[in-house]
């Protein structure tokens, strides 16, 4: 027999193609051979098959395992149990190449030599099973593997997907918070849209680092079979550690496979960041903020009453403007507009009117400020509020104490001329309110007149005609309790009458003064707060004197001093200015005015009952009353605003422009403000989120770090527990010696529970026939320990006592023990 050179066994078990018998059997002929085909008689019919004699198909892989072949087109694969390393992988049937067999080709009888050329198949196609021609092979050397289409997605069962299920997992929590960062703070729109969303992100974070830790946990399941010995019971808990919670309850767990279990319990915490994750993001009623700029805001601009002509009325959208004072006029007035003031025809202050009198009723009996009507929505816009700050020039009233406790300061109180002491309230008088708010009052009658001021008696006018000569100073005085906790009592009879009440007085000038005011527009409701206010100087800068008549021709017997500081109707503008600043405090002090006898009950006489003054339980006045005092006039000037028909209600943009009734629509006359509104908004709090995520995080990166332990310890092969694995590692024929029950329900007996395995090479001793009847080869493949005569090798699990050990198959310790975390190959 002609020598040949033998190719490596590994030839043989790396191709997987299945043959028919009757390509063993009948020479393939190429329809391209240069040769010359051999003739019919030489060779066997077409469709007739041959018997090939065991010792015709004699050749150097003799001794090979060598393919199971019948007659017909049925296919046959190799039998690959007898291959050490059937378990780690899986042989594929493969087309026979043209190098791989040219021995087989070259001195096989059977071959002639048109069919040794590389156009020629040795083997039927295997997708074409009928027939013996197949088509010509690619050309010599080129790989004829067969890709079949499931074969193209077998990257998905490599050890990269474990770390890349971390990387999305990752990925994931990061668009999650950037998602949820987005809609922070935002109206809510979508709310429901928005939340799937969520959960959807929340769901594949969840589901990759879920993903991730399950396949560490294959790996770190087979790594621990093969490092340790173990009960059946446990190997059972172990593979449905994941899907069964009951098999965590295994006492063997926690000392075998403590990271096997630790795995196991990272995947049934895992669902919990679905359930958490998304409640990190919730609906809160929030206030929206605008800084912008708001219409139809207005203040007070006094200086408007200066060039008002009574004569002269003035309309804005129809609507008369108002000024604060009536006039009286020296002469007819009909057909004299235009001719100037004199000393015989001027106008003079009356009183105020209705429509200031109006204000300041609904202002005391409101007992706040009284809003303009729709002012929310006309400065704010609908379903928004605002606020903004305006800054003013109005009257005000500087107040200070003089005097506090019985007979106090009574000398100065007498140097300043005031109109009672402290002796005159309670507990030493029998008021406990006094007010004189009139003194040096201007009188609304100066001359005798007939109706509209002409003096009845021709002549010349008196010099102080209409003079304002002084404005009255504020005198008020008032008991307080001592003791608001103690009963107050009965009478001036009862013991503790004198130990119970503080008299004191004060007094307060009129000033002018210059206000900053914040409104605030909530819902259909008004608030107003005085930032700061300034007295200036005062209105009238003069000092009254007491029971002094003036005697200068008019009803007005006030005197006062300096008399150069007095105001004259014929200082028009100044005068007018005057008047305005006059009437809103004499309608103030009117309802201050007048006194409130007490001795266990009260008796009043004045007008302050009507306000917020007086406390209505006892009839004493209120806590703090100076403040509360001048906020009750400054109330008064505020609620100005609610008449826009007052000539000295202007635009806020625009101050020398009364405002009337009309809105505000021109841009130059809008004004800086504050917008709010409560709105459904979104709220993230990423803390929490970060909390879940951070922990999922850190369990999927110590999963995965245990994985790939697991897998150099497997020599980077990717194990998984489909039933296939399983098979594969249970197919040991010495497994058939444990007492298994004859139940085809799957029942096991508690004898095979108890039962521990291990995972190793296993060999079989019982002889078995090779399929053509010959007996087991006896070679030494690459990577194999020398296989035992008459045996065949088996690698997954049995009883600990069949398992190989020793030197005389490996030549070391095939089961060394390693930790969880070694990185060495066994």
């Amino acid at each position: 027999m002609e020598e040949r050179t033998e190719r490596p066994a590994s030839s043989l078990y790396t191709s997987s193609t299945t043959y028919t018998a009757a390509a063993f059997r009948n020479p393939v002929y190429s329809q391209e051979s240069e040769h010359d085909p051999v003739s019919p008689e030489q060779s066997p019919p077409r469709n007739t098959p041959r018997i090939i004699e065991p010792e015709q198909f004699s050749h150097p892989l003799r001794h090979k395992p060598t393919p199971i072949v019948s007659i017909g087109a049925e296919y046959q694969q190799l039998s690959l149990g007898d291959h050490p390393e059937a378990d780690d992988h899986t042989l594929r049937p493969q087309p026979f190449s043209h190098n791989s067999f040219s021995s087989i080709q070259s001195n096989d009888p059977l071959l002639t030599p048109g069919s040794q050329r590389s156009g020629d198949y040795l083997l039927s196609n295997p997708r074409e099973s009928g027939r013996l021609n197949g088509p010509p092979l690619p050309p010599y050397g080129q790989d004829t593997h067969l890709i079949e289409p499931w074969e193209r997605w077998r990257w998905l069962n490599s050890s990269w997907t474990m770390y890349g299920l971390l990387i999305i997992g990752i990925a994931g929590a990061i668009s999650h918070h950037a998602f949820y960062a987005h809609l922070d703070r935002q109206p809510v729109y979508n709310q429901l849209m928005q939340l799937r969303y969520g959960a959807a992100l929340a769901y594949v974070t969840k589901a990759s680092l879920m993903a991730a830790v399950v396949f560490a946990y294959r790996q770190q399941l087979w790594a621990t079979c093969r490092r340790k010995n173990l009960r059946m019971t446990t190997i059972d808990s172990l593979f449905a550690a994941t899907e069964d919670l009951s098999a965590l309850a295994n006492l063997d767990l926690p000392r075998v496979a403590k990271s096997v279990l630790a795995l196991s319990i990272m995947v049934w915490l895992f669902p919990l960041t679905v359930i958490l994750t998304p409640a990190t993001l919730t609906v809160a009623p929030l206030q929206d903020t605008n800084h912008t700029m708001c219409s139809s805001v207005r203040t007070l601009n006094f200086d408007m009453e200066k060039p008002k002509n009574w004569r002269l009325p003035v309309k804005i959208n129809n609507y008369p403007l108002v000024a604060l004072s009536l006039w009286n006029s020296t002469l007819n007035s009909t057909g004299q507009i235009k001719t100037p003031f004199n000393e015989t025809f001027l106008d003079y202050y009356t009183a105020p009117t209705r429509q200031l009198d109006s204000a300041s009723t609904l202002s005391a009996l409101l007992k706040k400020v009284v809003p303009r009507e729709n002012a929310s929505v006309e400065t704010c816009g609908a379903g928004w509020n605002c606020t903004y700050t305006i800054s003013f020039i109005a009257p005000g009233y500087k107040c200070e104490q003089i005097a506090e406790g019985r007979n106090d300061n009574t000398d100065k109180l007498a140097d300043m001329n005031a109109p009672f002491n402290t002796n005159d309230l309670i507990p030493d008088g029998n008021c406990s309110y006094i007010a004189q708010s009139f003194l040096g009052e201007y009188s609304n009658i100066q001359i005798d007149a007939v109706p509209g001021g002409a003096p009845k008696v021709v002549g010349p006018l008196p010099k102080n005609l209409g003079t304002f000569r002084t404005e009255p100073v504020l005198w008020v005085g008032h008991s307080d309790r001592i003791d608001p906790n103690t009963p107050l009592p009965s009478s001036s009879a009862d013991p503790a009458w004198n130990s119970s009440y503080m008299p004191k007085i004060f007094r307060c000038e009129h000033y002018v003064t210059n206000y900053t005011v914040r409104f605030n527009h909530t819902l259909a409701s008004q608030g107003t707060t005085i930032v700061n206010k300034t007295y200036l100087y005062p209105i009238i800068n003069t000092t009254y004197v007491p029971n002094q008549d003036a005697n200068d021709g008019t009803k007005d017997n006030t005197t006062a001093t300096p008399e150069s500081n007095y105001i004259y109707p014929l200082d028009t503008e100044r005068y007018r200015l005057t008047a305005a600043y006059h009437s809103v405090g004499l309608v103030f002090r009117e309802y201050m005015n007048g006194t409130m006898s007490y001795n266990g009950g009260a008796v009043a006489n004045t007008d302050a009952l009507k306000t917020r003054l007086i406390n209505p339980t006892n009839y004493l006045v209120i806590d703090n009353y100076i403040t509360e005092l001048q906020k009750f006039y400054e109330d008064i000037i505020l609620s100005l605003f609610s008449y826009p028909q007052f000539l000295i209600v202007t635009w806020a943009g625009a101050p020398n422009t009364s405002s009337g009734i009309a809105n505000a629509t021109d841009p130059k006359l809008l004004w800086p403000c504050t917008k709010t509104r409560i709105t459904n908004k979104f709220v993230y709090r990423a803390r929490d989120l970060w909390i879940t995520y951070s922990l999922a995080i850190l369990c999927a990166t110590v999963g995965v770090a245990f994985g790939a332990a697991a897998l150099a310890q497997n020599n980077h092969h990717v194990r998984s527990t489909r039933f296939s694995s399983i098979v594969a590692a249970t197919r040991a024929p010495v497994l058939e010696d444990l007492p298994w029950k004859h139940s085809k329900w799957g029942e096991v007996p508690l004898s095979v529970y108890d039962a521990t395995l291990g995972y190793g090479l296993v060999v079989d001793e019982s002889p078995r026939a090779s399929p053509m009847g010959e007996s087991p080869p006896m070679e030494q493949g690459e990577g194999r320990p020398p296989q035992t005569p008459g045996g065949r090798e088996y690698w997954g699990f049995a009883p600990v006592e069949r398992l190989t050990q020793g030197t005389e198959l490996r030549g070391q310790n095939y089961r060394a023990r390693g930790s969880v975390l070694s990185f060495k190959t066994y």
